[in-house]
């Protein structure tokens, strides 16, 4: 699998991740396929600086506006603040949607932030190239 996102969403990504820093931002890539056409930033409701979930109604809803507008989810974006852009204990244990990738944003150099993209299967994580559309 690869992914591909312009340039400007993962613009919007790294933006998201400095205003929510120190605390995981998170939010979607939808689009269609392996292509991101927009970039969704949803709140994280734990407000931790390890973790994030996404409230179970805001999930709903989103899921409800993406049939409407026939958008998929491509890939779940979530920062580690302070740790490397690769999936956690917790993120493998937690992919819940194994046919989207997984972005993740590390703030650990903030002036060099880090992206790398997953498949996580069965608690397994497995890299995907990460194609930016410029």
């Amino acid at each position: 699998m690869n992914l591909s996102v312009p340039a400007e969403l993962l613009d919007e990504m790294f933006d998201h991740a400095k205003t929510i820093y120190p605390q995981e931002a998170c939010g979607f890539l939808v689009g269609h396929g392996t292509l991101a056409t927009r970039f969704m930033s949803l709140p994280n409701i734990l407000q931790s600086e390890t973790a994030y979930e996404i409230d179970p109604a805001i999930l709903a809803s989103t899921f409800r506006s993406l049939r409407e507008s026939s958008e998929e989810l491509v890939a779940i974006f979530h920062s580690h603040p302070s740790g490397p852009a690769e999936p956690s204990k917790t993120d493998l244990q937690r992919a819940f949607y194994p046919e989207a990738a997984h972005v993740i944003v590390s703030l650990a150099d903030q002036e060099r932030p880090e992206i790398r993209a997953f498949r996580i299967i069965d608690g397994r994580a497995y890299e995907v190239e990460l194609h930016a559309i410029v």
